[in-house]
């Protein structure tokens, strides 16, 4: 998660390659369609060949990603690069978390599943806001340097993945495949209700998150703030995300966990507004509130699920949540690039507003209905 492009890509592509707001916008669609076809592959792949397998896969394409992406000079060799990143995503998401979970179980530890997810993936956020402190510097140094140095990362987190144990399981067998992924997808969709509505709401509270992200540097830039504080920005968003994460647990303790749910999705509302009606210099700081909502409800929905899903399609099934929110974003990016160009972020986050908050507020009602029905 130490990924120091991340803060200045959109900067990178618009000012040193060229592209506009509705290429970018385009790119990152395309990448969620990439990511959206390999996604079920790869965590297929991960219950038949093993966690730790899949993750030094993934430590491979994404070396070689982050390269492709710094030698990039037009929109296809961006693209390739784009591709390479997305199936280094479909072998680790959902198997990351998918191993923390069956560490839990073996160790006699379920309970603390959501703790451990959310202290993981709030050190993550750390990680990100700490090397975004640095992208404006280095990419003031030479603009591509970012990425190569992304790639070295990658290189660090391959010696890591050769330190993971992989927890004790019975993977499922290869024989009659397509049989088998029908059955996962019958599980998800139609079979089990509770995990059907729990797709549906991470998906929802996904994309009315992920909006503001691929615009914030770009809103923060027509705000009036200097190139050089992006990095700072990017930072301090990714920290309060930690905070989130950090305080999950502890809030689905204290409030139940759709009160604390609900309090994540009013958080993200209030940001998306304020950052729509706000045009004075200070209107970047209503995305912290997405942030801080962004991190309370992952832990909560993640464990919700973990606990509808048997063990030996884990991987599988969690990557479907993936799986529908890239083929949603893949449908909206382009929309919304557009949208941008023509009329500018403010209305588009105002318009994310009023459609995202009351859908991801009805979906987790929805949930919580489901959870407390029989299946």
């Amino acid at each position: 998660m130490a990924m120091i492009p991340i803060a200045i890509v959109p900067l990178y592509w618009r000012d040193d390659l060229g592209f506009t707001m509705a290429e970018i916008f385009s790119l990152q669609a395309i990448f969620g369609l990439f990511a959206a076809c390999l996604e079920f592959p790869g965590g297929y792949l991960a219950d038949r060949i093993g966690y730790r397998a899949a993750l030094a896969c993934a430590t491979g394409f994404s070396a070689v990603g982050w390269i492709t992406l710094g030698l990039a000079s037009d929109f296809q060799s961006v693209l390739m690069g784009e591709f390479l990143l997305a199936g280094s995503l479909a072998l680790s998401s959902g198997t990351d978390s998918a191993l923390l979970y069956e560490s839990c179980v073996e160790l006699g530890q379920e309970e603390e599943f959501g703790r451990w997810f959310g202290r993981s993936r709030s050190i993550g956020a750390v990680a990100e806001g700490t090397a975004a402190l640095f992208a404006g510097l280095v990419y003031s140094f030479w603009a591509p340097l970012p990425f190569f140095l992304q790639a070295g990362i990658w290189g660090i987190n391959a010696l890591i993945v050769l330190a993971l144990v992989e927890p004790a399981r019975h993977p499922p067998s290869s024989e009659n495949a397509w049989r088998q992924v029908r059955s996962i997808f019958s599980f998800a969709m139609v079979e089990n209700p509770q995990l059907r509505a729990s797709i549906v709401v991470v998906a929802l509270i996904g994309l009315s998150t992920f909006v503001p992200v691929w615009m914030v540097a770009v809103y923060s830039e027509g705000a009036g703030v200097a190139p050089s504080w992006i990095g700072p920005i990017w930072a301090a968003a990714n920290y309060t995300v930690a905070l989130g994460l950090w305080a999950s647990e502890g809030t689905a303790r204290r409030l139940g966990r759709f009160p604390a749910l609900g309090v994540s999705v009013a958080l993200i509302a209030l940001g998306l507004v304020g950052m729509g009606l706000t045009h004075a210099l200070l209107g970047f700081v209503f995305y912290f509130a997405i942030c801080l909502g962004r991190g309370l409800h992952s832990p909560i929905l993640n464990h919700l699920q973990q606990r509808q899903i048997p063990s030996r399609d884990r991987a599988s099934l969690l990557s479907i949540n993936s799986l529908v929110f890239r083929l949603s974003f893949f449908l909206l990016g382009p929309l919304l690039g557009v949208g941008i160009d023509r009329f500018g972020e403010h209305v588009i986050l105002l318009i994310s507003a009023v459609v995202a908050a009351p859908l991801s507020a009805l979906g987790v009602l929805w949930l919580r209905r489901r959870l407390r029905s029989p299946a």
